[in-house]
C-alpha cells in the first residue's frame, strides 16, 4: 500500500507559512563546530517585529509571549486530524532550507504517538514527496531513541541514536538530523544523563551535555502532555538548552493563577502563530462533524407501565397508565405474554417469577 501526500493544502501552508515568517529576516549566526545548528539572538528587534505581525491573525486573548528562558517558543494550534506530523516534517524541511537548521529533537508524549511519527517520517513515498514533488533536495536522518537492552558484557556505548543525531555534520547539505524521542526516556532511568560511556562523543561522555552542543531546535508533539510543573519539559528546558521549541498541538495546557474564588484559567500559549481551531477546521470539511438525535423521555410518554406487587413463583401484578383512560390492573403468571398488558410488549413472555425477580 502506498501512502499519497498531497501538497499545499491551504490549513497547512498557512501554518508552515507563519512559522517562517516568525523568523524572516533575522539574523542567522553560522555555526563554528560541524555539529551545531546555526544560532541567532532572540532579543532581536526583527524577531520581536515579526511576532507581533505574524499575531494580528490570532484572537487577542492568545497573543504574546508568556516565556523566561533563553529560548524562542513558537506554538501552532491545529485540531486533531488536520495533518500536525505532516505540517511539522514540512517545517523541518523548510527550516533547513532557509535557514541552514538541521539539528532536531521531536518529543513526543507517549510511544503509539512514537511509532506513528517514526513510520511516518520514514516512509520511502513520505521522503520522496518531500525531496521531489515539494523539491527539497535533501533527506532527513531519522534517529529513534529506544529504550536500553540488558546490558551486554564488554564497554558500554553512548545509544546509537544519540551518536548519529550529534556527529551529523552540518556541512552535509543534503542531510537533516533528527532524534525522536518519547518523553518517559527524558526523565526515567539514566540512559541520557550517565557519564559513564566509554567512548566521547564530540568530546562528551554525558549524552544530554552532547545534544546540548548542537544547539537544538525541539518540536513538541501534543503540549497539553508537556506542562511546565512536569519533569519532560523541564528537562527539555534544563538540559537540552534549546534555542527554540515549537510546539504542535490540538489542545495546550491549563494555567491557573490565583486561589479560591479569584482562581482563574488561561491556555498557556506562547507565541502562538497559528490556529486551526476545532470549529473552522469542520467548516472547511477538515474533520467530521457528530450528528445527534433527541429521544423523548420515557417519562414524557403518553403509557406508563409500573409493577405493583410480586408473588413468589405464582404470579405479578402490573399496573397500566394512559393519559385520558382509566388505571388498569394485570395480573399475570408464568406463560403469560405482556402483549396483554399493551401490543407494544408483543413477543415478551414470563418465563420465572421469583421473590425479587420476573
Amino acid at each position: 500500500m502506498e501512502l499519497i501526500l498531497e501538497r499545499d493544502l491551504d490549513h497547512q501552508k498557512k501554518a508552515v507559512d507563519a512559522l517562517m515568517s516568525a523568523l524572516d529576516g533575522v539574523s542567522m549566526i553560522k555555526p563554528r563546530l560541524s555539529y551545531e545548528n546555526p544560532s541567532f539572538d532572540r532579543t532581536e528587534p526583527r524577531l520581536i517585529h515579526n511576532l507581533m505581525e505574524v499575531q494580528k491573525g490570532i484572537r487577542a486573548d492568545y497573543r504574546g509571549c508568556r516565556d523566561e528562558g533563553p529560548y524562542l517558543n513558537l506554538d501552532v494550534k491545529m485540531e486533531t486530524g488536520t495533518g500536525k506530523t505532516y505540517v511539522y516534517t514540512h517545517t523541518i524541511y523548510e527550516m533547513h532550507k532557509r535557514f541552514g537548521f538541521n539539528k532536531f529533537i521531536i518529543a513526543v508524549p507517549s510511544l503509539p504517538i512514537k511509532a506513528g511519527a517514526s513510520q511516518f517520517i520514514s516512509d520511502s513515498y513520505v521522503k520522496h514527496h518531500f525531496s521531489d514533488a515539494c523539491g527539497y533536495n535533501c533527506d532527513i536522518e531519522l534517529g529513534v531513541l529506544e529504550s536500553p537492552r540488558k546490558k551486554k558484557k564488554g564497554f558500554l556505548a553512548m545509544p546509537s541514536a544519540v551518536r548519529d543525531f550529534v556527529t551529523g555534520s552540518c556541512q552535509n547539505t543534503n542531510k537533516i538530523y533528527v532524534l525522536l524521542v518519547n518523553m518517559q526516556l527524558l526523565t526515567n532511568g539514566n540512559m541520557l544523563t550517565r557519564s559513564d560511556y566509554d567512548y566521547l562523543v564530540e568530546g562528551f561522555y554525558r549524552p544530554f551535555d552532547a545534544l546540548k552542543a548542537t544547539k537544538p531546535v525541539v518540536i513538541i508533539d501534543e503540549p497539553h502532555r508537556f506542562s511546565r510543573e512536569q519533569k519532560a519539559y523541564k528537562a527539555i528546558v534544563e538540559e537540552l538548552c534549546p534555542q527554540m521549541i515549537i510546539r504542535f498541538g490540538a489542545t495546550f495546557p491549563e494555567v491557573y493563577v490565583g486561589t479560591g474564588r479569584n482562581k482563574t484559567s488561561f491556555k498557556d500559549f506562547n507565541n502562538l502563530v497559528y490556529e486551526l481551531n476545532a470549529c473552522d477546521a469542520f467548516n472547511l470539511n477538515l474533520i467530521k462533524g457528530v450528528a445527534k438525535e433527541h429521544f423523548e423521555p420515557l417519562s414524557q410518554k403518553e403509557e406508563k407501565v409500573k409493577l405493583v406487587t410480586v408473588v413468589s413463583k405464582t404470579s405479578a401484578t402490573f399496573q397500566f397508565k394512559k393519559r385520558g383512560e382509566a388505571t388498569k390492573n394485570f395480573m399475570l403468571t408464568p406463560g403469560d405474554s405482556l402483549s396483554v398488558i399493551d401490543t407494544a410488549f408483543e413477543g415478551i413472555t414470563i418465563s420465572a417469577i421469583g421473590k425479587n425477580f420476573i
